[in-house]
């Protein structure tokens, strides 16, 4: 290991290999001078706002959103325009023009759907009309159940419209603090360049460290376990909470690390979470995730870090919640 400073982008040996893997696992085929790494989806935000979208750019973003990159992209100055979201992902119909969009097509964070084939490329074909960019952030998409995977809006991009966010947080672990972007050379020198800037590029010692984990198979045979451990757990959760329906509906299931549970009149998301958090068990509502409107009536649950028992355990209490309010209200009247 040499004692002079390191690629910003990235060790090349590493960033191969995280080619491959992304290769492996979401079908996008990327290469060493397309990829960049960065600490995270947040960090990869935020070099693009600084380095590649105009000042006071304007971003369509979704609606309810990923709270934290709106802050970051709000943060750099961006003027952002709420996208709305339904069953199908966001709704790309009449969009108006904006210099970029930020979605999470593979599971919408964080009502859970999945962006639509149709949808997807009505969307790619709206930012070759405007020569706008697309920010795609697939946060989970290797955790898929029961449904094929939907390609990437990257893999069918011939434009070189779309910039692809991946992370290793859900993959491994936050506490690394690695994500990476995948984008047309052109852009990734600027985004390098800035990432020189701002500190230099990773830890050489991390990336030897995650280079061993990928090129000795690891990291796959990890991703293999963990989707049939967070498949049992959903599976749990879905056996627990679906007779509620249709009091309350889960829905984005099909993916991921969450689901969205819609509570029907007269629940509120509001008092159920309040009710919920006095016996224990915390789940959000969509109230910060929602910047224009009245939120959705909904309670989003996470369950990365939760065994089979402990997902039973606090699915129950939610029905238990659900119930008792719905019966009372019955009563009452």
């Amino acid at each position: 290991m040499g004692g002079g400073y390191a690629d910003a982008a990235g060790l090349p040996e590493l960033r191969a290999a995280v080619s491959a893997f992304v290769g492996r696992s979401r079908g996008l085929a990327a290469t060493p001078d397309t990829l960049l790494l960065t600490a995270g989806t947040l960090q990869s935000l935020g070099l693009l706002a600084r380095a590649v979208l105009p000042a006071g750019a304007t971003v369509l973003f979704e609606n309810p959103g990923y709270r934290a990159g709106r802050a970051v992209l709000e943060g750099a100055g961006l003027r952002l325009v709420p996208l709305p979201v339904d069953e199908d992902g966001p709704v790309v119909d009449n969009l108006p023009p904006a210099h970029a969009v930020y979605v999470t097509p593979s599971h919408q964070f964080p009502l859970g759907s999945r962006l639509s084939l149709p949808r997807r490329l009505a969307l790619l074909a709206w930012a070759e009309r405007q020569g706008a960019l697309i920010l795609e952030d697939d946060y989970d998409g290797e955790f898929r159940y029961d449904v094929p995977p939907l390609p990437p809006l990257a893999s069918l991009d011939t434009a070189r419209r779309v910039v692809y966010l991946g992370t290793f947080s859900k993959v491994l672990s936050p506490a690394l603090r690695t994500g990476f972007v995948v984008a047309a050379p052109a852009l990734l020198a600027a985004l390098s360049h800035e990432r020189a800037l701002t500190d230099g590029g990773h830890a050489p010692a991390l990336q030897h460290a995650l280079l061993h984990l990928l090129t000795s198979g690891e990291v796959d045979r990890h991703v293999r376990r963990a989707r049939r451990w967070h498949a049992q757990v959903r599976e749990a959760l879905t056996a627990e909470l679906s007779p509620l329906a249709p009091l309350a509906t889960l829905r984005g299931i099909e993916a991921g690390l969450h689901v969205c549970l819609h509570l029907a009149p007269p629940l509120d998301a509001e008092t159920v979470a309040q009710e919920l958090a006095e016996r224990g068990v915390y789940v959000e509502t969509l109230r910060t995730f929602t910047f224009t409107e009245p939120p959705k009536n909904a309670l989003v649950l996470g369950y990365g870090g939760l065994t089979v028992k402990e997902a039973q355990a606090g699915a129950r209490r939610i029905r238990e919640v659900v119930e008792a309010y719905s019966a009372g209200r019955k009563k009452s009247r």
